[in-house]
Formats: structure tokens, sequence, C-alpha cells
């Protein structure tokens, strides 16, 4: 079986760096997520891919077939990326994206924006209205006008807790059950989105506030540190080892997100470069996270 690209990146980068912390590094995944990631590899590949041996991984024959294929699937990539057309310094494209999800996809992707990006930059806009953007990463497919929008996969939400909060209040037994238990609720027009939503009907279920805030930094710094329970986005352990995924919840099923063009007519060779780009890193990123849920 030939493993995608995704994979196969992986791959490449653990037999590179000999081991899981310099390849998470490199890849911008800590090495809990990426050990996660490659027990998935190698049940895709129906063979054990590396062996460890005094610290370091070491590819296995199967490995080693993998690598081969990576590398060639990587210097093909890059012959295709040297033969698209240069793009000249210009304006930025602007990206509208809610802030949470942009917190939990830009580190991941950072490395394959920088080099694919080439003179392209963005602009990220994370407030509510899409006036002035280029693109949008929406939920709500867009009337059939203009550019056709880009299906870029699913994403859903989850009940999410640090092990400290765990260990000092236990796990709830529903995420409908949450009496006794403390959450962090957003404020401000963050909590009508649905995770906000939810998060307040909670409270009004019994669950005990334990801080409330507008900033989305803030909110994830204090679900992190345990200051009590939030809903985050399915995968958001992926770069914070200390969150345990505690619940799904039923109410908030997996919806798919789009890209969508916003501008007024055709998109420039700069929009559709930038949209190439996203919908390659955003893509791979909900690929991955979905298989948490």
């Amino acid at each position: 079986m030939v493993l995608p690209w995704e994979q196969l990146r992986l791959v490449l980068a653990i037999a590179r760096h000999g081991t899981l912390a310099g390849a998470g590094h490199a890849l911008g995944i800590p090495p809990g997520g990426l050990e996660t990631e490659l027990k998935r590899v190698e049940r895709a590949a129906g063979a054990a891919l590396f062996v460890r041996e005094t610290g370091r991984l070491f590819p296995t024959d199967a490995g080693r077939s993998a690598i081969r294929t990576g590398e060639r699937m990587g210097e093909e990539m890059a012959r295709v990326e040297r033969a698209l057309p240069r793009m000249p310094p210009g304006p930025p494209v602007r990206l509208r994206i809610e802030e949470i999800f942009a917190a939990q996809w830009l580190p991941t992707a950072a490395a394959d924006l920088a080099r694919k990006l080439e003179n392209v930059s963005l602009e990220l806009v994370t407030g509510r209205s899409s006036q002035g953007v280029d693109l949008e990463v929406t939920a709500r497919r867009p009337a059939a006008h203009g550019e056709p929008p880009r299906e870029l996969g699913l994403t859903a939400e989850a009940l999410y807790a640090s092990e400290a909060y765990l260990l000092d209040h236990g796990r709830p037994s529903r995420p409908d059950a949450l009496v006794g238990h403390r959450v962090v609720l957003l404020t401000g027009a963050h909590a009508r989105t649905e995770a906000g939503r939810w998060l307040h009907g909670a409270a009004r279920a019994g669950a005990r506030v334990a801080l409330r805030t507008d900033s989305v930094p803030v909110f994830l710094s204090a679900v992190h540190a345990g200051v009590g329970l939030g809903v985050l986005p399915v995968g958001s352990e992926e770069l914070a080892p200390e969150l345990v995924q505690v619940a799904a919840l039923p109410a908030l099923p997996p919806r798919p997100l789009y890209l969508v063009f916003r501008g007024d007519g055709r998109p420039s060779p700069r929009i559709r470069r930038a949209t190439q780009v996203l919908e390659h890193t955003l893509g791979a990123a909900l690929r991955r996270w979905e298989r948490r849920a």
C-alpha cells in the first residue's frame, strides 16, 4: 500500500531526525502526538516502520521502503513547485478565520506556509465580519455564484480538560451532567459561537463558572492550566499533551468547513496561490484531527 504524502512526510521527518522530539519540532507536533500519528501510519502500512534502539528510532525494511517512496514523492512535488510561476511582491491576501481554529492550525502548518507561499503574505482576520477579506474559512456553505467554494473537511468540537483538572476534580460522568464541575466561559462575540452557547448552557444547568473571558488566548490558557472545563476543537491535544478529550458533544455534531472566495471579480494569481496552499494545509490538518473524533 502506498501511503499518502501527509503520512510519508511524517516518516521522512522521523528518519531524518532519529527521534520523536526532533521530528516533532520540525513538524510542529509534540512528541506524544507524533507517536500516536506514527502508530496510525504503521497500521495503515500494515507493518512496523521503525524500531527503537538506544533512544533512537531506526527504519525497518518496510520503513526504508516508505522512505524511498517519500523521497521520490517529495522530489516530484518540489519539481512541480519549481515549475510554478514566481509570484511578484504585492499586497497581502486577507483571510478571515476563527481565532481558536487559527491558533490550533498555524503551528502545524508554519513550515508549509513559509515554503509554498513564497512572496505571498497572509493577513489573518479573526473578527466576526468578512467585509474586506479575500478568503474566508467558514462552516456556512455560500450560495452558488462566482468562484466555487473549496470543501476542506470536517471539524468537530469536544469537551476538554487538563490532566491537572481531572486529578483535582475527577472526570465528568456525562457531558450533560456537569453539576459540581467548573467551566471556563467565553463572553462577548465568542459567547455567540456554538461552543460559547454550549458552555453557557452548561453553566445554567449547574456547572460552576470558574472564569469568564472574551479573550481566546486567555480561554485556552485557562483550560490548559486546569482552571476549568472548556469546549475546544477536536485535535487540540496535538499541540498540548496536557489536554484530555473528556467527551464528544452530540449537541455539536461535526460540520464541514469551506474555503470561500469573498472578493469581487476573478481571484488574482496571488489569491489563487494562497488558496492552493491553504486548501492543502487546512485539509491535511482536518483529516488528522478527524481521526481523533
